[in-house]
Order: structure tokens, then sequence, then C-alpha cells
């Protein structure tokens, strides 16, 4: 069953890390790149976003919205070293990277895909937790067998299998590139050589993809087969190729499981997760699905994803931090725990439905309180050692009063 495609796009979402001290510096370097723009949020041009998210997060993450005219002229007269200073102090800084032109890949054979990346952002966290977004269409295609092949290989651009594996004609290339595997460059151009994403297990080497397609009323309507549409829509969710096989017994029980979590909202709409992916499968028999459902799901839903990977990848890196400095990974996991984790994100019910099964599908909850019972167990030893250290530097201090006192005894 080939499905026709009537639109659709997919961000890959690559986590990275920078090391606080070093945190100022690199936001100075984004700032120094002449492809590099600070992205300033607007009531009024974002008000979807601003009546979206709670205060709170809303300042957590879009601070810019609080700027009147005069302080974002203020902020642009600033030379690079201030501004790079004042924003380490904010919680979230997001920046778009413009694309000299649209960049435009194509597979190596007569029939292969062609694809286009749209738009690249960077998103960085105070804590040094941070993400780079490429966002891809597909050109010339309207087979969603293309884009299931697409993503399956695009994902792994940046890991080491991508040279090692063969998947028929999937072998992309770039007009820009002499290689697609080229853009592993840019993305060490963007994100630095020194960060310490692999020390802090966060699981880069495979994009996170989060992906939206509107099928052609033609190909699901009424009388579209149930069975042959959910084998595709697994592929989809597990980021497979259009030729891989799929387990049918696996339908029935996530087919119960996402009717529990009630995250369909009618019958041609499919929202699939899985630790690594987020997929939205829509039909364009109902209209707001390729007009007003695609525009949240990459904006308002973006960004609630966002906050959920980031809380996964902080919990990660204070993971790693406990054992290194742990004075410094305590106030970022104090400050964390009240900005952040108690914060309610959004009151829209299918917004905060979309939140719990993320929070769900990553662990996110597990993690955290298995971190807090880690922290309680270092803090303790933390203080016994500092007690113990106190209390060696009173003896050491005790013995030389008392030797002092018996030297000048005995010169009297």
């Amino acid at each position: 069953m080939e499905l026709m495609t009537k639109y659709q796009y997919t961000y890959f979402i690559y986590p990275y890390t920078i090391e606080q001290k070093e945190y100022k510096k690199y936001l100075q370097r984004l700032l120094r790149n002449k492809k590099c723009s600070l992205r300033l949020f607007d009531e009024r041009k974002d008000i979807h976003l601003y009546t979206y998210f709670l205060p709170a997060v809303r300042q957590y993450m879009f601070w810019s919205f609080a700027l009147n005219q005069k302080a974002r002229k203020d902020f642009a007269k600033m030379d690079t070293t201030m501004q790079a200073t004042l924003l380490s102090e904010k919680e979230c800084n997001i920046f778009n990277y413009a694309l000299p032109e649209r960049l435009q890949g194509k597979v190596e054979s007569n029939n292969g895909i062609f694809f286009e990346i749209a738009e690249i952002k960077i998103i960085c966290f105070k804590t040094g937790v941070c993400f780079l977004l490429f966002k891809t269409n597909l050109e010339n295609s309207e087979n969603f067998s293309d884009v299931l092949n697409f993503n399956y290989r695009f994902r792994e651009i940046n890991s080491i299998s991508y040279d090692l594996k063969e998947y028929e004609n999937i072998k992309i290339q770039s007009n820009l590139f002499k290689d697609v595997k080229d853009i592993s460059v840019l993305i060490k151009e963007l994100t630095g050589r020194d960060n310490t994403s692999k020390e802090t297990n966060i699981g880069n080497e495979k994009f996170f993809v989060y992906s939206y397609t509107c099928i052609d009323q033609k190909d699901w309507n009424e009388n579209t087969t149930k069975e042959d549409l959910e084998n595709l829509f697994e592929k989809y969710r597990s980021v497979l190729p259009s030729n891989s096989q799929i387990i049918n017994d696996s339908f029935s029980a996530r087919e119960n499981r996402e009717e529990n979590r009630s995250i369909y909202k009618n019958q041609y709409i499919r929202y699939g997760f899985t630790v690594s992916s987020t997929v939205l499968l829509t039909s364009n028999i109902n209209t707001a699905n390729f007009t007003i459902v695609p525009q949240k799901y990459e904006s308002e839903y973006l960004y609630t994803y966002l906050l959920v990977l980031y809380k996964k990848m902080l919990l990660a890196k204070l993971n790693y931090e406990f054992g290194k400095q742990f004075k410094e990974a305590e106030n970022n996991f104090l400050d964390f725990t009240k900005k952040l984790w108690i914060q309610d994100i959004t009151n829209e019910e299918f917004g905060r439905k979309m939140e719990k099964n993320w929070m769900e599908n990553l662990e996110v909850e597990k993690t955290f309180y298995k971190l807090k019972n880690e922290y309680d167990v270092t803090y303790k030893k933390h203080n016994v050692e500092e007690l113990n250290k106190n209390n060696k530097v009173t003896i050491a201090i005790v013995v030389a009063v008392v030797v002092l006192n018996i030297v000048a005894i005995l010169l009297l």
C-alpha cells in the first residue's frame, strides 16, 4: 500500500552539552558568527506561544517577551562581550542560523529522494544543555515511503554506523557538500569540538526525530483499511524504512495503550511516540489537519517537547557532575527543581496530554527520583567529608596552639 502525501516536514534534533565555565564564551562565539542571530520574541507576532505557556515557563524559555523597544535597541548597541555576559544569565537563548541558500540534497540515483534543509535553530540553556535543530522537507516526492526512508537514513548522518550501513539506494548527498556526512562538520562548527556530550551519556549519536506528514484523503478516508494504515504508521513511529517487516501483534497492544492515554483527537490523526521519536500522521480530509495542526505541532508542541527533552538531558548531565563537581551540580539541581520541575508548562488540555506522554516515554520522572536519591546520598557523604576535613583542620590548629604554648612556657 503506497500512501501519497500532501505536506510533510521533519525536525532532526541533536542534543549536546557545553561546560558551564565555557558557556559564556560559547554564546559569544555564536554572537560573533554572522550567520547566527538571536531570536527575540514579541507578544504580538508570537501570541500563540505567549498564550500557550504559563508565565513561569514563558519567562524561563522566552525571556525576551518582557523586553520593551528601548531595551531591545540598547541590547543591539552592546558589543558581543557584554551581550554574551547578559545572555549567560538568562535561562534559555534561541538562535537562528541563516542558510546562504536552501540546502538541497539528493539520493545517488535517478529515482532518488530530494530534500532540503529549510531551517536551523540553536537552543541553549544556562546549564550548558543545548539543542541543534534541522528542519527538513522532501522535494519532488509525494510518496510516504520516501518519508519513511529519508527519516530512517538522515537520523544516522552523524553516527559512526552511517558509513557502515548499506540500505538500497538511500545514499544521500548534497549539492553544497561533497558528501552529506559533511553535515557533521557543520554540527561540530555550531556545537563546538569540546562539548561534553559523550561524558554525560546523553545519547546523541542519532538525531531525535520529530516528524509531521499529511496524507491525501484519497488514501486515508472512511474506506481505508485500518490494518494497512497501522502497519505504515508503526514504521513511521519507529523510524523504520519502508520495506521493514512489522509484527502485527504489536499493533493491538500499542493501540490499547495509546487509546488509554487519549492522544488521538479524531479518527484522522495519529500521534506516535518512542524514546527517540515523535510523529504526527494526518489526513487532509479535515482542513485543519494541514493548516492549524502542523503549525501548532512545530511551535507550541515542539517547544514543549524540547522542554521535556531538556529535563531528561539535564538530569543525565547532573548525574555525571555529582561525582565531579558536587557543589555546582547541587546548585543546578536545586535551581532546576524550583524554576522548572515543579512548574506546570501549560493549561491547554491537549498540550498537557502531549507533555505527559513525552514524560512517560522518556522516563523523566523515574530518572528525576533516581537522581534525587543519589543526590541525598552524595549530599550526606559530601557533608561527612567536609566535616572530617574541618575536624582535621581544627585538630591541627589545636595541636599547633598547644605546641606554641608549650614552647612559650619553656622559653620563660
